[in-house]
């Protein structure tokens, strides 16, 4: 005991380490590394360097049917087949996942983001290399996306998962609206259109090769260390959450499960309706700014806001649910301030008010950000045991699939270049009215926390070394048949116990040295 003291006592100068809600886990031998803080940059560089190469094509697509003398439908093109791989994507990422760790998935989501940024820069040849790197890049969106719940369950306790949950879809959606901003910067001072000399079109192509080069050279710094130093999981786990179970439940069996959860459906619904909703609104925003004569420039700030105001709520929201502890009410709030902020940001344009259109903008993200990762959290939690990437790939698979479609129904009803004031007016409602959906699909569903209803919690197959890859199936506890019987579950509101009953039942039946080497042989599949 006491030479685990000791080697807990460096990592324990951390303050964060040394808060209440840890001391029982310290206490029960389980150790966070400092190394945590290395694969969460990584991991975070990782998310950023994908998402960022989504939109390059797009804000400046004209400009670049000009240079290439293609059309812009071909241009765009690049964008919606790096959506569409997610959708196509996610489940071979979750078996990737559940199978090798998060490690090996990642890794392949970075190589697939490197040789996908470099195809890119052959745009000379032709451009059909931009498509190929865009694909490339979109394959590797799940890989890396999907592992966001494993990297934070392996590498940090169970009472900061909420806080980091947040943090990395922030990532995501401000590096979403960065690869929207950055093109049109490397453009600035440079007019292109169809009466525009080869000399200028010279100047476009040097411009938009210094842009692919620039995001090629920044992935290669980030990722290449990523692909050396990333593990799936520490020696040593940090919670009870990231300990393992007895339970396994199979790939195929897996999918099954979450499709016939019809409280998962519901949150899925909702998360698909009020992300895809948000994210069809950017689409769709240039139209409705039209007829009060916003131009690129006004977009772009209005755009940068959301980020701003989503930083802010990461810092508050969390500790409200840590308070609170209720994912629904929260969901729930947050959603119906965002329909408040729209029709603000709406009058704000009657107005011709922009201060107020940039504090309705960036309420927008304050509310709607923090009820991303929420969601999610809901999603994994009602899957449990299942592992949490098919929860996370699902869900954003959907959202990306809806953003798309509804974005295209909001364009049709605003009649696109053409629209009006009312069309804007009819653009925002239907918008309102899909978060007014997204608030009814969860209005009625009650909360159950499934993993503090079993004594332990799900383990991947990767952890069990004594059984090779891929091994579809593994022995049940039978203390856990009764997981999907919903008399079963103990319900959030009659919860006193956590992560401490968690441990306190694992350290009855086994001692910690043996638990320790259970949990280091996952480290022997894609953790290093």
């Amino acid at each position: 005991m006491k030479d685990q003291s000791s080697e807990q006592s460096p990592d324990q100068s951390d303050p964060v380490n040394n808060s209440a809600d840890l001391k029982s886990s310290v206490s029960q031998g389980y150790r966070l590394y400092e190394k945590r803080y290395v694969i969460l940059f990584l991991f975070t560089m990782a998310e950023l360097c994908n998402t960022a190469v989504y939109a390059t094509c797009n804000p400046i697509a004209i400009e670049l049917s000009y240079i290439y003398r293609e059309d812009t439908s071909i241009i765009t093109l690049s964008a919606t087949l790096y959506l569409f791989m997610h959708p196509l994507f996610t489940f071979p990422a979750s078996y990737l996942i559940m199978y090798k760790g998060s490690a090996m998935s990642v890794k392949v989501g970075a190589i697939l983001t490197l040789l996908g940024v470099f195809s890119r820069c052959l745009v000379r040849q032709s451009f059909i290399y931009v498509l190929i790197g865009q694909t490339l890049c979109g394959m590797g969106r799940p890989l890396i996306l999907n592992a966001q719940a494993s990297v934070a369950v392996e590498w940090f306790p169970s009472n900061q998962r909420t806080k980091l949950m947040t943090m990395l879809n922030f990532i995501v959606t401000f590096s979403g609206i960065l690869g929207y901003i950055i093109p049109p910067i490397f453009f600035a001072g440079v007019t292109i259109d169809k009466y525009s000399t080869q000399d200028v079109l010279d100047t476009g192509d040097s411009r938009f090769m210094y842009l692919l080069f620039s995001e090629a050279l920044f992935s290669a710094v980030f990722l290449i260390p990523l692909l050396i130093f990333f593990e799936t999981k520490p020696k040593t786990p940090p919670s009870a959450a990231a300990k393992g179970s007895t339970q396994i439940i199979s790939f195929t069996d897996s999918i099954c499960q979450m499709l016939k959860d019809t409280k998962f459906i519901q949150i899925f619904i909702s998360f698909t309706l009020f992300y895809g909703s948000y994210k069809g609104y950017g689409v769709a925003l240039v139209y409705i700014l039209m007829p009060y004569g916003y131009g690129k420039s006004d977009i772009a700030i209005l755009s940068v806001m959301p980020v701003i105001g989503g930083f802010l709520s990461s810092l508050i929201i969390p500790t409200i649910y840590k308070s609170w502890g209720k994912y629904k009410p929260i969901i729930i709030i947050l959603e119906f301030c965002t329909i408040f902020t729209f029709y603000g940001f709406l009058w704000g344009c009657y107005l011709q008010n922009y201060v107020m259109m940039l504090a309705m903008a960036t309420l927008q993200g304050f509310f709607i950000l923090p009820a991303i990762p929420l969601l999610l959290e809901w999603g994994c939690e009602q899957i449990y045991p299942l592992n949490d990437s098919f929860c996370i790939g699902l869900q954003y698979s959907g959202a990306t699939m809806g953003s798309s479609f509804i974005a295209q129904i909001v364009s049709m009803v605003i009649h696109g270049k053409d629209a009006t004031k009312f069309d804007g007016f009819m653009g925002i409602t239907i918008t309102c009215s899909l978060y007014a959906l997204a608030i009814l699909s969860i209005l009625f569903l009650k909360e159950v926390k499934h993993k503090l209803a079993l004594k332990k919690s799900f383990v991947s197959p990767s952890d069990q070394i004594e059984k090779g890859f891929p091994h579809p199936y593994t022995e049940v506890n039978p203390d856990d048949l009764g997981l999907f019987d919903p008399d079963k579950v103990q319900d959030e509101d009659d919860d006193t116990g956590g992560d401490e009953n968690l441990i306190d039942d694992e350290n009855r039946k086994n001692n910690n040295n043996s638990n320790h080497k259970q949990y280091q042989a996952g480290n022997s599949f894609g953790g290093n």
